[in-house]
């Protein structure tokens, strides 16, 4: 197996209506599953792949996370970590970015799933409710995880405003506003008004 330890990872470079992402240089054969702005994720077998950050200061911040909701199934398990990398979990699936783009419609069993995750954030203490769409993975079993966590302690966001912001661009945020307002009126208060 290649090393994942040769793999460099640094800061990006800030581009115009681009989403900030890491550069790396990869001298293995790992395949990279993807890149974000604070670290670049490689394959390691059909089951774990290594995030690996440009700064130890992020590498330690989703640590602590991981660590923490270990016994969630909302979330990656964590196998290992060090200075600039967490060895996790890997999950199939597609971001609910484009799920939407295939599926242009919010039903109510999609609905619930997305109200379990945000509970599920609250109940275990995380500070920020809230997740990118492409930071939440849909699995072959219809199940939901949410990945990249890394500011889950450090940002306070008690409302999902983000994902809000997505929904309402897909033009599917009335729908769940709907929803939430029929089914959870306790969260239609706390959330959406």
């Amino acid at each position: 197996m290649d090393n994942f330890t040769a793999i460099t990872v640094y800061p990006g470079v800030q581009l115009p209506g681009v989403n900030y992402q890491v550069s790396f240089d990869n001298p293995t054969s790992l395949p990279l599953i993807g890149a974000g702005a604070q670290g670049a994720v490689f394959l390691l077998d059909s089951g774990r792949c290594v995030k690996i950050y440009a700064s130890p200061d992020d590498a330690k911040l989703e640590f602590i996370v991981l660590k923490h909701v270990q016994s969630s199934k909302f979330f990656q398990k964590l196998f290992d970590s060090g200075v600039n990398y967490n060895v996790i979990e890997y999950i199939q699936g597609q971001g609910l970015d484009e799920y939407f783009l295939h599926n242009p419609c919010i039903d109510d069993a999609m609905a619930e799933k997305i109200i379990d995750l945000l509970e599920e954030m609250t109940r275990l203490g995380l500070q920020r409710i809230d997740a990118a769409l492409r930071h939440i993975l849909l699995t072959p079993s219809q199940t939901l995880v949410a990945i990249d966590l890394v500011h889950s302690f450090a940002f306070h966001s008690p409302k999902p405003k983000i994902l809000f912001d997505e929904l309402n661009n897909l033009n599917l945020l009335s729908r769940f506003r709907e929803f939430v307002r029929l089914q959870r009126p306790e969260l239609y208060e706390t959330w959406l008004i």
